[in-house]
């Protein structure tokens, strides 16, 4: 059982608090590093929220077989050798758009 709220959302109400209370009385540097250290929280956030989603993109990609077969991936791909594999690319853009809604909040989230 997991208690309430859960990590993503206690790290997203201190993104908040940052960026709504502390950055707006803040000028200059101070300022610069409260709204980095929030965006920090928030990719954070959002990558604690979307965990099961990154673990399944990364299982279907690889086949669960770890990290030697992202490296056979990666240098099959740069040979050329799965180019018009639809299936891969089918799973490489899932990989790519689980991680784009981490790394960039502004794209809906799938």
């Amino acid at each position: 059982m997991q208690d309430e709220p859960s990590g993503a959302a206690l790290l997203d109400a201190a993104r908040r608090a940052l960026t709504e209370e502390v950055a707006p009385g803040l000028t200059g540097r101070p300022r610069y590093v409260a709204l980095m250290v929030a965006n920090a929280i928030g990719i954070a956030a959002r990558e604690i929220a979307q965990a099961d989603r990154l673990r399944e993109t990364g299982a279907r990609l690889l086949g669960g077989a770890g990290h030697d077969a992202l490296d056979d991936l990666i240098g099959t791909i740069r040979a050329g050798a799965r180019d018009a594999d639809p299936e891969l690319h089918t799973r490489l853009s899932a990989a790519t758009e689980a991680a784009a809604d981490i790394w960039k909040p502004s794209k809906p989230a799938a």
